[in-house]
């Protein structure tokens, strides 16, 4: 029992050196960031507003902002609106939670085993530089245009951030890491959950972020294409009603849905990965 606790340490203090620290940020920092992200708004918005004014782009193209605001309050407080953003949020939630567990297992296995990594990489290439949108008909004549279809395409867009970096992450580890637990004798078992798995979850961490912003930009997509409830279908149907404004302000809701998710994942990595280093840039 002691050697196994000894070697569980001498394994987890050589790994630890590859964590990668979070850099502490300076004094007065933060107010210039925001500062800086206030202007570029400023700009954003400024640039908006005088192609508005100036008519390069038809109203029903590039509404004023000022329509925009002014359109949305009356859409926030309609019941299609929330029905369907949480036909959004549904989908996107089924697709993230499968890319997940398909990706980080698979990834793993891959990682820590190159005959199987090697065997399967032509075969993953393939179908990671293939368009899931190509799919759609298909699974359209499958299953029809529902939830399952809609699903799907997501996974397959949203599974491969999760996959790839959980490779990368299994296969990072140190030769000082694979030594240690090589003469310790560490068993399989233990091996990945103190060495593999916290070496690895710094790289998961980016995949799964990578793969809830996807999940939501790729649902409202399938949700234009096949008209699927949720914000896609709401945004399309606006613009065939000449509500111009309306289909922007689901434009940015869905912009914000995408952005809060990819926020709330962050909060999540800084808590899983409170155990990392700060670098202080000394």
């Amino acid at each position: 029992m002691s050697l196994v606790t000894t070697a569980e340490r001498d394994a987890v203090a050589v790994s630890a050196p590859r964590a990668r620290g979070r850099r502490r940020p300076r004094r007065g920092g933060t107010t210039r960031t925001l500062l800086s992200q206030a202007f570029v708004w400023l700009l954003v918005a400024g640039t908006w507003e005088t192609l508005c004014a100036l008519h390069v782009f038809s109203e029903d193209l590039l509404p004023s902002l000022h329509s925009v605001a002014k359109a949305a309050p009356d859409l926030l407080t309609q019941a299609r609106f929330w029905d369907a953003a949480a036909h959004t949020l549904q989908s996107a939630a089924i697709a993230f939670a499968w890319s997940l567990a398909i990706g980080i297992p698979l990834g793993l296995f891959l990682g820590r085993n190159s005959f199987a990594e090697r065997s399967t990489q032509f075969v993953l290439d393939f179908f990671r530089a293939f368009p899931p949108v190509a799919v759609m008909p298909l699974l359209i004549l499958i299953f029809g245009v529902t939830l399952k279809m809609k699903v799907i395409v997501v996974v397959l867009a949203a599974v491969w951030p999760v996959l790839t970096q959980a490779t990368y992450g299994a296969k990072s580890l140190d030769e000082a890491v694979v030594d240690t637990v090589r003469a310790y004798r560490i068993p399989a078992w233990l091996n990945f959950v103190k060495v593999v798995l916290p070496s690895a979850t710094p790289f998961i961490v980016t995949g799964v972020r990578l793969a809830a912003t996807t999940s939501v930009l790729v649902s409202v997509a399938m949700e234009i294409i096949a008209s699927t409830p949720g914000l896609g279908r709401l945004i399309g149907t606006l613009q065939f009603d000449r509500q111009t404004p309306m289909a922007y302000v689901c434009i940015f809701a869905a912009g914000a849905l995408g952005y809060a998710i990819n926020w709330l994942v962050k909060r999540f990595e800084d808590k899983v990965l409170a155990w990392r280093p700060i670098d202080t840039g000394e």
